[in-house]
């Protein structure tokens, strides 16, 4: 006679299935019966809470950080005047260094936009082939009456102009006035350019 292979002959009759489980002859073990739609435990649910919160936090910190940054640049919506004053001032100073007089003229004030446009293409002309170099060490003595200020400024500013002798400043008082809620440099309110 031939077995199959695993070298038992085959089981004759019917086969029993088990009809529970695990078989009654294994020992049962006390656990909850499921519940329909699984449910997270309460563990989870709190360290779930607890990453959100701290996630919420961060956020917040991240916020106030970068608003405390902003603010102490004068960039910030609670910068005080006198920091966005300095601001103004040294980034009219930059671009007049950067880009030359036409740029700058651009973050002046309105009565100075309007003065360099009014002039005559040939001292435009000579305006843009100058050259300045700027260094300010300082901006001091800010002095705000409503929506005009003056600022005392401290360090180097060339100007040269093709066929004349550089002119040099180591300090000047600068003047500004607030439009559309910023401060803008503005010779033209004291009548001087």
């Amino acid at each position: 006679m031939t077995y199959p292979p695993g070298g038992q002959p085959p089981q004759q009759g019917p086969q029993q299935q088990p009809t529970e489980y695990p078989p009654p002859s294994y020992p049962q073990a006390a656990y909850p019966p499921p519940s329909p739609g699984h449910q997270p435990s309460r563990r989870g649910k709190i360290g779930l809470i607890a990453g959100l919160i701290a996630v919420v936090l961060l956020a917040l910190g991240g916020v106030v950080v970068l608003g405390a940054v902003l603010t102490a640049q004068g960039k910030g919506p609670l910068a005080s005047d006198g920091k966005r004053i300095e601001n103004a001032i040294r980034d009219f100073y930059d671009t007049l260094d950067n880009k030359g007089f036409q740029a700058a003229a651009a973050k002046a004030c309105a009565a100075d936009r309007a003065e360099f446009e009014a002039l005559p293409e040939e001292q435009r002309q000579q305006f843009e082939s100058a050259t300045v170099a700027v260094h300010i060490d300082k901006i001091e003595n800010i002095v705000i009456t409503g929506d005009t200020a003056t600022a005392h400024i401290v360090g180097k500013l060339t100007l040269e102009v093709p066929g004349q002798a550089p002119d040099t400043d180591t300090s000047t008082t600068e003047h500004l006035t607030k439009e559309d809620g910023k401060w803008k440099v503005c010779s033209a309110v004291t009548g001087k350019n």
